[in-house]
């Protein structure tokens, strides 16, 4: 039973860290949110923004198409 209790926390302990590395935001993520947001704060008022173009624009600044 003592062993048994022992191998559950470990593997909770291990795919706790596992879910916190696999849902840390990457630098690539982080640079689309930082232009995306640039973007739409530098839109005209009135004007509506796709937010899937939004994103679009923003991922190829961030990979360098543009």
């Amino acid at each position: 039973m003592r062993t048994a209790l022992i191998v559950l926390a470990i593997l909770i302990g291990a795919g706790t860290i596992g879910a916190a590395i696999a849902l840390k935001p990457s630098g690539f993520d982080r640079c689309i949110s930082i232009i995306a947001g640039d973007i739409e704060r530098q839109a005209t008022p009135g004007s509506t923004l796709d937010p899937r173009d939004t994103e679009a624009e923003a991922a190829r600044i961030c990979a360098g198409a543009i």
